[in-house]
């Protein structure tokens, strides 16, 4: 018996060694990782050639490429604007959606509800605490 919590406790206790190793090793990962923040800036270029398109550019000065957003002719945006993907939403028609009698028993739930809502409030109204 003496033996068995002995091996149980050297298992114990390589355990914690292990993770006090991995913690000491990823601190220093994490230590030489972190660094001078401008160290791990990598910037790259190349060559590129400017052509003058001046018809492309008489079409954007002069808006062709622009729609009406959502229906308004006063808001425009480019065709290619990600914007142009929103649906417009409306507003719901009340008269579809008439709101039905509850039944007692909804009633009862709802005020239930309610009630285990706003049980943490109230008991700490009445503790004294203000928020």
């Amino acid at each position: 018996m003496w033996h068995e919590a002995r091996r149980s406790e050297r298992k114990v206790h390589d355990l914690m060694d292990a993770a006090r190793r991995r913690a000491q090793r990823r601190a220093v990962y994490l230590a030489k990782r972190r660094g001078d923040p401008q160290q791990s800036l990598l910037l790259t270029g190349s060559r590129c050639r400017l052509h003058h398109d001046t018809v492309l550019y008489q079409a954007t000065q002069d808006q062709q490429g622009l729609i009406p957003w959502n229906g308004k002719q006063n808001i425009l945006i480019d065709r290619f604007d990600g914007r142009a993907l929103l649906d417009f939403i409306r507003e719901p028609d009340p008269k579809l959606y008439r709101s039905r009698e509850k039944t007692e028993e909804e009633e009862e739930l709802e005020e239930f509800v309610n009630f285990e809502r706003y049980r943490d409030l109230i008991k700490h109204q009445h503790r004294g605490c203000r928020q």
